[in-house]
């Protein structure tokens, strides 16, 4: 063998032991966060008074999920609670969908029409904040029409508030996969998000890194003021986090807990709106920093597809033409793969409602997830453009990015 070949070969299984090193840290460091974050329980002995709960829920085109989350709002034990729906601009019934419910819980529920934005401002944080405006409770908790609670989850969030003398808090909820690209994407995302944001850093308070989940966040009145509501994150397009980051920045006291039995989400309804909701996480990314972008969808690209690609290559040579260096990546690349079949099966047996099995379509998912950046790359011109909710919105250069 030349030493050109030998090389070659020593590169290619330099890359493939980085490559499995880095999967390797990215599950232990998973584990520790499943293992050492948080949960939502009860707080034993806790008396102090439970103050009102305004719970807004903004919703457009959520005629399909809206009834099942206002149903699971109804049955909380809180004692003291109203539901502001706040419709925004639906096509579809979801308004009269809200008027049903408010007809029959007058005392319990408001109706919000709001119509279109302000410039400079996204739909979904208009809403909010039309229903923050229409509220007169002492805490303010914001959740998404396609989310469904458990009936102490209210009771619970509020206790953990008063036991740690709380600003705010976020409950990480249990992901709802409704269709099959879904069900093999969202575990790689959420081994990278939830690595990100792990609660373990979210509650260090030597660390600025501040979250909420959109589904279920609760916020004091006097701290949604002083941080300037969602006013302050009028354009963003990834609000709820946005908006948790300012929270922490500022010094205000937070907390973020598992709550996987507790809150259940819709992350994407079918494949489309994953495609959609990967251009969210992707494109303020792009807007940010060109160079970080393009250094990220290569990263991407070893750490998914890599693997599957020499894997394959290397088995073949292995059988053909087999050297010590063809076993070595063999070995290497195989171990990568289990590695990352593991943290999908870990994935999903924690926090997403779906069925083992498809922690083995693991390459599908690093193919969707991979397209979705190198599409970007390719339609730069058009970068800056998102569609979510069937509008099309202008990514601002001081938009922030979630990773």
């Amino acid at each position: 063998m030349e030493n050109s070949q030998i090389i070659f070969y020593f590169l290619i299984n330099s890359l493939a032991l980085g490559i499995f090193s880095t999967w390797i840290y990215l599950l232990l460091v998973m584990i520790k966060s499943l293992e050492q974050s948080p949960r939502l329980n009860s707080i034993k002995n806790n008396k102090k008074n439970l103050p009102r709960v305004s719970i807004i829920v903004p919703a457009r085109n959520e005629e399909t999920y809206i009834r099942k989350c206002i149903d699971s709002l109804l049955k909380q034990v809180y004692p003291d609670f109203e539901i502001i729906l706040v419709n925004d601009e639906s096509s579809d019934k979801t308004l009269d969908i809200m008027h049903e419910y408010k007809k029959s819980n007058n005392n319990r529920i408001k109706v919000v029409n709001v119509t279109q934005p302000d410039e400079d401002w996204i739909g979904k944080n208009w809403a909010c904040y039309h229903g923050y405006l229409k509220s007169n409770g002492k805490l303010l908790l914001f959740t998404d029409a396609d989310s469904y609670h458990s009936e102490n989850t209210m009771y619970l969030a509020v206790q953990n508030i008063n036991h740690y003398n709380l600003d705010a808090i976020t409950i990480m909820p249990r992901l709802i996969c409704n269709d099959f690209f879904t069900h093999v994407t969202l575990p790689l995302l959420t081994t990278f998000l939830h690595t990100r944001f792990s609660p373990l850093k979210v509650n260090d308070a030597k660390s600025k890194l501040g979250y909420f989940f959109g589904s279920y966040f609760i916020i004091t009145r006097e701290t949604y003021e002083k941080v300037g509501s969602h006013a302050a994150v009028k354009h963003e397009i990834i609000e709820d986090g946005a908006l948790g980051k300012r929270v922490k920045e500022e010094n205000f006291k937070m907390k973020m807990l598992r709550g996987e039995n507790y809150v259940q989400a819709i992350w994407a309804r079918d494949s489309s709106d994953l495609f959609k909701a990967i251009d969210r996480l992707v494109i303020p990314i792009f807007n940010e920093n060109r160079i970080k972008s393009i250094l990220l969808t290569i990263a991407l690209f070893f750490l998914l597809i890599f693997p599957f690609v020499m894997f394959f290559i290397s088995l073949t040579l292995s059988i053909i033409l087999p050297t010590i260096f063809d076993f070595a990546a063999l070995f290497l690349t195989g171990s990568t793969l289990f590695i990352l079949m593991l943290t999908n099966l870990i994935q999903l047996n924690n926090t997403l409602l779906s069925k083992k099995i498809y922690s083995i379509g693991g390459i599908v998912g690093a193919i969707i997830i991979v397209s979705r950046f190198f599409l970007r790359l390719l339609i730069s011109n058009r970068k800056s453009i998102v569609n979510w909710r069937d509008r099309l919105y202008k990514i601002h250069s001081n938009q922030s990015a979630p990773l």
